[in-house]
């Protein structure tokens, strides 16, 4: 398993093993983000940017954990996934019984933490997993491509905004999660970002966003 480690430069999140190695609970909270995305491997969702992982092979136990953390998963033809841990007498760690049902449902996410089996990369599409495979010999320039993309084509702040509302709506009601987006919405329409979409649309150029 590998996180995409180099489209920092692009204007994305650069993040990696080691990166979560070094984040760990050390009791200290960060105000404004809720304690559940400033624990040990999940934090991913508190990162501003987009975070993206490339899977070009085994994502087994820990690794298996990051790629959930990661807001987009996109495999090659030769990715594995698997739990590992019912094989080794251990449980679902990390938030794993939490974040795994909600991305596959609960029926799927016992049958790999019941199982521990290895899926192929075409089993986890199924799933609902993983949002894309990719063949394997252009498979790091491909999500490249997609990078670039959302660092050139659409606005930083609606990316921050958008990934924020999609990991609270987690855990509010529908009623709350529209009150929370007609507030962001009326925030929006006020922001830089907002006129230079409509003035690129309509001058038919590359769009020049600030994220502000």
């Amino acid at each position: 398993m590998s996180l995409l480690r180099d489209i920092a430069s692009q204007g994305l999140a650069n993040t990696s093993g080691e990166h979560a190695l070094h984040n760990s609970d050390n009791g200290a909270h960060k105000e404004g983000i809720r304690p559940d995305f400033q624990r040990k491997y999940s934090y991913f969702p508190s990162i501003l940017k987009p975070v993206i992982a490339a899977i070009n092979g085994p994502a087994v136990g820990l690794g298996f954990i990051l790629t959930l953390y990661c807001d987009l998963r996109f495999a090659s033809e030769t990715a594995r996934f698997g739990t590992a841990f019912a094989r080794r007498g251990l449980i679902a760690e990390y938030g794993l019984a939490w974040m795994l049902p909600r991305l596959i449902g609960p029926a799927n996410a016992l049958d790999l933490l019941f199982s521990a089996r290895l899926i192929d990369a075409a089993e986890a599409l199924r799933m609902g997993l993983v949002n894309r495979v990719l063949p394997q010999h252009d498979f790091v320039d491909a999500v490249r491509a997609y990078a670039a993309e959302l660092a050139t084509q659409v606005s930083p702040r609606s990316l921050r905004v958008i990934k924020r509302q999609v990991y609270e709506a987690l855990f509010l009601t529908l009623e709350e999660a529209f009150a929370v987006s007609e507030g962001e919405m009326a925030e929006s329409l006020q922001c830089e970002d907002f006129r230079e979409g409509v003035a690129h649309f309509l001058e038919k150029r590359a769009p020049v966003f600030t994220g502000k």
